[in-house]
């Protein structure tokens, strides 16, 4: 399947590089190469991570630094769409609903 990566998600990755970034390299690098393989993951086995507790309408993986992902199948346009990529500690609802 193809993954889209929506516009809160793209800016959401953006902020973590940066914020990584701080900690000398080897910190974005890892969290690209935690991405890139839930990419590949996901893209073959779409459904192979849980629903979302508090919202049914999304998947959520967990990857590099205690990352979310939160994102959606969608069968007919064999596409999955990442929404947002948040840090485990923030509370998730409120930015969820503001995509």
């Amino acid at each position: 399947m193809k993954i889209i990566i929506l516009g809160l998600a793209r800016d959401d990755i953006k902020e973590i590089q940066e914020y990584l970034g701080e900690f000398g390299e080897n910190p974005p690098k890892k969290f690209r190469a935690s991405f890139k393989k839930f990419c590949n993951q996901v893209s073959d086995m779409p459904y192979m991570f849980n629903q979302y507790e508090h919202n049914q309408n999304y998947r959520i993986a967990i990857i590099a630094f205690d990352y979310l992902i939160f994102y959606q199948v969608d069968e007919k346009k064999g596409t999955i769409q990442i929404y947002r990529v948040l840090h485990g500690k923030r509370i998730h609802e409120p930015l969820l609903e503001a995509e």
